[in-house]
């Protein structure tokens, strides 16, 4: 089985943001890293990672910026919303891990291993079909030793 991907968005510099990023990458996850606060998503990206999932899902209302942009007021439709995200990235809670069907925002490690399919023993599970799982290669390995 080829080994699992997913995309992680950050910006600047957090410890947090670092366990979770080490911790996937222990998983045996690649990681394909983008910080957007020095390579910022154009409108069109950040409308493709933020998909039909409702705006308040990527919002950190521990941000000073929300309050700032008066967001705890209420928010904007979604069009001036995204527009003040890219303008302003501390809007958005961090990490943002992507993979193909899925996307995750915040440091929820048992949020992010559940959607990762990483198990307690901090190794991906293989899923086959509907829901059957199966110990990944690696960790069958170690059992056999």
């Amino acid at each position: 089985m080829a080994p699992k991907r997913a995309t992680f968005y950050t910006y600047g510099d957090f410890d947090r943001c670092k366990d979770i990023k080490k911790y996937i990458e222990d998983a045996g996850i690649i990681l394909d890293v983008r910080d957007i606060e020095k390579h910022p998503l154009s409108e069109i990206e950040m409308d493709k990672l933020l998909g039909h999932i409702p705006m308040n899902h990527f919002l950190n209302p521990a941000s000073p910026s929300y309050a700032k942009h008066k967001l705890d007021e209420g928010l904007p439709e979604r069009e001036e919303l995204l527009k003040l995200i890219l303008s302003d990235p501390t809007l958005l809670k961090r990490p943002i891990v992507k993979t193909i069907r899925l996307v995750m925002a915040g440091c929820d490690k048992k949020k992010i291993a559940e959607m990762l399919s990483i198990g307690s023993n901090g190794e991906v599970i293989e899923v086959r079909g509907h829901g059957n799982r199966k110990s990944s290669n690696r960790s069958m390995a170690g059992a056999n030793k």
